[in-house]
């Protein structure tokens, strides 16, 4: 399969690529794979991420799958990919995608029921980010699926002694529950909790006009479904323009 690096390419196109995928031309994307045409424009190599996007929400898994094996790309954009597949009620796409992003995520040697709670945490298959996540707090007893077995596969996995993050899985009496009873899910509060957002409807609001939420862009995991129901939660539509204009 070919090699999704950005190289040098005359007449680049990348409108008709996201064509194929718009409008599922397996045959055609298959074609511009195996002749080594890149997915990624020299110009705007960040824009792959859309082919990504686009061929999740069409559903259709082969179109998906040949994406994937192109290679090249990011924890990140596969965990924004994740998570879309989710929202959408597609876990065998997202599936898929994980078994990608554990490949890409250089997690040999760690179990797959690590790698699944990882990823329904919203963490990329990094040990950067997952070491990042343990620290703060964001990898903890209170993760869905993390638990004790859990946690020594990963320290296993980082290289680092299982005591050394102890503290983080025994939650403090005086500790504020991620889950908190404010009618927000735990994905949402883990959310506003690891990018240090108060569980505040008039801070969030504000972070959502403002753009510091942008899903699917702001921050990694951020995607629409969660997006969609801080919206509800704090009174607004999710089609709410960032940025709006300063009344005078």
């Amino acid at each position: 399969m070919a090699n999704a690096s950005p190289v040098p390419e005359e007449g680049f196109d990348f409108d008709s690529l996201l064509d194929y995928v718009q409008k599922g031309k397996l045959r055609a994307l298959q074609d511009w794979l195996n002749t080594g045409k890149p997915i990624r424009s020299p110009d705007d190599p960040k824009r792959a991420a859309d082919l990504l996007r686009t061929a999740v929400n069409t559903g259709f898994h082969s179109m998906v799958e040949e994406l994937l094996h192109a290679g090249g790309w990011s924890p990140s954009e596969l965990a924004d990919a994740i998570d879309l597949a989710r929202s959408l009620k597609r876990d065998d796409i997202a599936e898929l995608i994980l078994e990608c992003s554990a490949s890409a995520g250089d997690s040999e040697g760690l179990p797959k029921r690590a790698r699944s709670c990882l990823a329904a945490a919203g963490i990329p298959l990094d040990k950067q980010a997952v070491l990042h996540a343990l620290r703060t707090g964001a990898l903890s007893r209170r993760t869905p699926l993390y638990g004790t077995y859990t946690h020594r596969d990963v320290c296993h996995w980082l290289g680092i002694e299982e005591e050394e993050f102890l503290p983080s899985l025994v939650p403090r009496e005086d500790a504020r529950p991620l889950h908190l009873d404010n009618g927000l899910s735990y994905r949402a509060n883990g959310l506003l909790r690891r990018v240090g957002i108060p569980v505040e409807k008039l801070t969030v609001r504000q972070a959502i006009e403002t753009g510091d939420l942008v899903p699917g862009k702001h921050p990694y995991n951020y995607g629409k479904q969660t997006h969609a129901e801080l919206c509800r939660w704090v009174g607004i539509e999710p089609s709410t323009p960032r940025n709006p204009p300063r009344q005078e």
